[in-house]
């Protein structure tokens, strides 16, 4: 289903089913931390930072949705289910948690869900995004036979990627980016998949609360106990504020 959302977008809606995936029932004593997956993944790619969520206190939802699809309506479209969520529920308060291409989404979706929803958003933590884009995508949008549409939105200095740093925000985000020594793209240092350049892009670190670096792999970071564990102080320190 992955790999249709990517390449085969149109078909992914009929048969991966998009939209906010509950993990338990609804639980009105725990905050929802809604986790966005990136391009190519699923919210499998979660998998062992939900299973060292403090479950306590959090009720992880997760947003499968096509990778491969305009950014601009994936945003839409979260923010239009998480709207109808909040009716039904009436949750007060969700934090975000958002890996690689995730992290642009999210952003997005946040300037989309505060002019209308009804709910606090305390945290947004983005992990080993590109907020410069990919120089890969904007290579595909010129030499492939067939152009997948996030390519796009997905090109350095594209529309999008410069609307979701217009205005503020209007909630505490935490940036961690990821590297390896030996880790290179394009020539450049990198994680293995995304470029340091691109995860620091000065506007996200101007407008961050904090940033924070990670020796971990593009995908490996989350599986790694650190990131669990700083994820995990973050939710307590500033989702759990009286």
């Amino acid at each position: 289903m992955a790999e249709d959302g990517l390449w085969r977008p149109f078909d992914f809606l009929f048969k991966g089913r998009p939209g906010v995936y509950f993990l338990q029932p609804y639980d009105s004593s725990k905050m929802p931390a809604l986790f966005v997956h990136g391009i190519n993944g699923s919210p499998a790619n979660f998998r062992f930072l939900i299973e060292h969520l403090d479950r306590q206190r959090f009720q992880p939802w997760v947003y499968y949705y096509p990778s491969g699809a305009s950014l601009p309506n994936v945003a839409d479209h979260l923010a239009q289910t998480m709207r109808k969520l909040q009716v039904q529920h009436d949750f007060r308060s969700f934090v975000v948690v958002a890996h690689s291409m995730g992290g642009l989404v999210s952003r997005g979706f946040i300037q989309r869900y505060r002019r209308g929803g009804d709910a606090d958003i305390p945290l947004f933590v983005s992990i080993a995004t590109p907020w410069d884009g990919r120089k890969a995508a904007a290579t595909g949008v010129k030499r492939a036979p067939a152009v997948v549409r996030v390519w796009v939105d997905m090109s350095p200095g594209i529309e999008y990627l410069q609307s979701i740093f217009s205005g503020d925000l209007g909630v505490p985000h935490y940036v961690f980016f990821t590297f390896r020594r030996d880790g290179m793209a394009f020539g450049e240092a990198s994680d293995g998949a995304v470029t340091l350049a691109s995860q620091l892009r000065a506007e996200a670190q101007q407008r961050a609360l904090r940033v924070e670096g990670l020796n971990e792999t593009h995908v490996g970071v989350l599986e790694s106990e650190e990131m669990s564990e700083r994820l995990n102080a973050l939710l307590a320190a500033r989702a759990l504020k009286p």
